[in-house]
């Protein structure tokens, strides 16, 4: 049965979160995880007992370690914080201030969770700013320059709304690969929303409020328009990226529903359904849990961080909108790993969605793969998927 609200105890707090416990656990861990990557190592030169017959070494080996470091990091219940310093990324790196309150109603007002300064990295660099063109219903017909016709990807990662931040570190080889699959001058903008973790905690609508002032970034503030812009979200970014779509489709306001749709939206590993997500013991017992990183405590951590009982059910349209199908009229393309716990609510979601006249839905499952490929099939040992299902998503891209 699905959950309203994942479980009271889902955010670690035991010794292991506090000094010294957290030092202690963590000099442990390197043991730990050393004696483990000792064992799998003469362990699974035997096919037979790797996790699925069909892996290479390096894929049962490398997915084994990832799961225990992820064991690891649930333990201590380490999450990331945030900068808006520049670093080494100077004009890459932008600072997108809030929008009027007005762009941030219905689902994603909130009394206490307010709009805030953002970052985000543009790569390979930032687009020449044309005249902000609030209105253009006929923009193929009257530019002239190619940055004008190129497309431009807002992309949300992923990771529970706990880490990563969009940078180079963390996303730059997929960014640069989906920036070279989309074609020539294809630029991408990886936004660093704010986390439910780290020293700035913000749970829902607070990182949906985010989608909305990159949105507008790149709309007013660049002149981008929205017939160009490639809406992608892998993971957790997903669910921000069907809940920006669902906010443009019914709770924009009169400025922004005047404009076309963004061209297409790209969604790899979708979190579409977070009342199974936050379920640990479903998402633990899921037939393809022996073949995931991912576990359901993990899932159960994110979940209760991002939605809070006080603030967001689980089964709310913007969290599950696998629950919740709607009419869009931006074409989407759904990809799932066929070893992932996440496989059937994705193809769920996909499904739900088709359902609904109107809707153009391409749904893409790749045998025997794990949890986001789409962002380090390279670490793991899938490059090929990993270009395989980029490559399917930028012929869909071009095919609307």
């Amino acid at each position: 049965m699905a959950r309203a609200f994942a479980e009271k105890d889902a955010i670690p707090n035991d010794w292991r979160t506090r000094q010294p416990g957290f030092t202690i656990w963590l000099l442990v861990s390197v043991v730990r995880i050393s004696l483990v990557a000792f064992f799998y190592s003469i362990y699974y030169i035997f096919r037979s007992l790797r996790q699925s017959p069909t892996w290479t070494y390096r894929q049962a080996f490398s997915t084994r370690l990832t799961k225990v470091a992820m064991t690891i990091v649930h333990e201590v219940g380490y999450t990331q914080s945030l900068s808006l310093d520049a670093g080494k990324l100077g004009d890459r790196w932008v600072i997108m201030n809030p929008a009027s309150a007005d762009y941030y109603g219905g689902a994603f007002a909130s009394d206490t969770i307010k709009p805030e300064t953002i970052g985000a990295t543009w790569y390979p660099d930032a687009p020449p700013k044309a005249s902000p063109q609030l209105i253009d219903d006929n923009d193929d017909e009257d530019v002239d320059d190619a940055d004008d016709k190129s497309l431009v990807v807002l992309s949300f990662h992923g990771s529970a709304f706990l880490w990563l931040t969009g940078r180079p570190d963390d996303s730059g080889f997929t960014a640069d690969l989906l920036n070279a699959k989309l074609g020539p001058g294809a630029r991408s903008l990886w936004l660093q929303y704010r986390l439910a973790g780290g020293d700035n905690p913000t749970p829902y609508p607070g990182p949906m409020q985010d989608t909305i002032t990159a949105y507008l970034y790149l709309v007013q503030e660049m002149g981008i328009s929205p017939s160009r812009i490639v809406l992608v979200g892998d993971s957790s970014g997903a669910t921000m990226a069907m809940a920006l779509l669902r906010h443009l489709q019914n709770e924009a306001g009169p400025v922004l529903a005047e404009l076309p749709p963004p061209r297409a939206c790209l969604l790899f590993s979708p979190s579409v359904e977070y009342s199974f997500e936050g379920d640990s013991q479903a998402v633990s017992t899921h037939r393809n849990q022996p073949t995931d990183y991912c576990d359901g405590q993990m899932a159960a951590w994110g979940a209760r961080a991002f939605a809070p009982p006080e603030t967001v059910r689980l089964d709310d349209p913007y969290l599950s909108p696998a629950l919740h199908p709607f009419a869009t009229p931006v074409p989407i393309f759904v990809q799932a790993g066929g070893a992932e716990m996440l496989c059937d609510s994705a193809k769920g979601f996909a499904d739900a969605m088709r359902a609904v006249p109107g809707n153009r839905i391409e749904y893409l499952e790749v045998p025997d793969v794990p949890h986001d490929i789409y962002m380090i099939g390279n670490i793991l040992g899938w490059p090929e998927e990993q270009i395989e299902m980029i490559d399917a998503a930028a012929e869909f891209v071009r095919g609307v």
